[in-house]
């Protein structure tokens, strides 16, 4: 802390990385959306109308994927900040009205191999842990596999180009058994939500009760 200290990110002050000031600035989520259509729904539910035989049941997201919120990811994901993590998640201990299933698991999103190793870690299994230790969540990472090494979502700007890039990019692992399970899927950031889809899809498949998308952020109105 002396040799690098906590500067907030959003005005770096000293002692923090996001000072009362700039939490203010933070674009919390204050009306829940549907993950498909995003339009308004109550705690975040799929509207039924949407939904399909593999469909994820709902999304809680933190706020949007903008400003201070938008670069914290960034470091957490990129600079190897990992202490981060915590911060980030003790921003949805201040949204009081967020609402979770009853979950049997938690989970996170997988990396590919090689871009596991390329990285060194995984940004979305430290932030499923920390929530999980916050929650007594029970936390399982060896569930899903990424079979596929994709293209970064992030990086494709059309919504059907990156719904058939992570196509069928996941697969259960063997041992896992998710039948009637109620699970949780967490990442750091959706913006179509094709990844946490197609991870629903696979965990559905294979008679997963229900399965809920837990995002910090989420870049809205690609589908409107």
């Amino acid at each position: 802390d002396l040799l690098f200290p906590k500067l907030c990110f959003g005005c770096n002050k000293i002692g923090t990385y996001l000072c009362s000031s700039c939490y203010s600035k933070v674009v919390f989520t204050t009306t829940p959306i549907c993950p498909v259509c995003e339009k308004p729904s109550p705690f975040g539910f799929t509207h039924s109308k949407c939904k399909t035989q593999f469909s994820i049941d709902g999304m809680t997201v933190l706020g949007d994927y903008s400003g201070v919120l938008r670069k914290m990811i960034h470091f957490l994901k990129y600079k190897n900040v990992f202490s981060l993590g915590e911060t980030l998640i003790d921003l949805f201990a201040t949204q009081l009205s967020l609402w979770f299933p009853k979950f049997d698991f938690i989970t996170s999103i997988p990396l590919h191999q090689s871009r596991f190793l390329e990285r060194g870690y995984n940004q979305a299994a430290i932030l499923a842990k920390i929530l999980c230790l916050k929650n007594n969540w029970q936390y399982d990472e060896n569930v899903l596999i990424r079979r596929l090494p994709t293209i970064p979502q992030m990086s494709i700007s059309d919504n059907k180009t990156r719904r058939k890039n992570i196509k069928g990019a996941f697969i259960l692992k063997e041992s896992v058994n998710v039948e009637n399970k109620i699970i949780g899927v967490v990442d750091d950031v959706a913006t179509t939500g094709a990844t946490i889809f197609e991870t629903s899809k696979v965990s559905k498949q294979h008679g997963a009760k229900m399965v809920w998308g837990i995002v910090l952020a989420r870049k809205f109105s690609l589908n409107t």
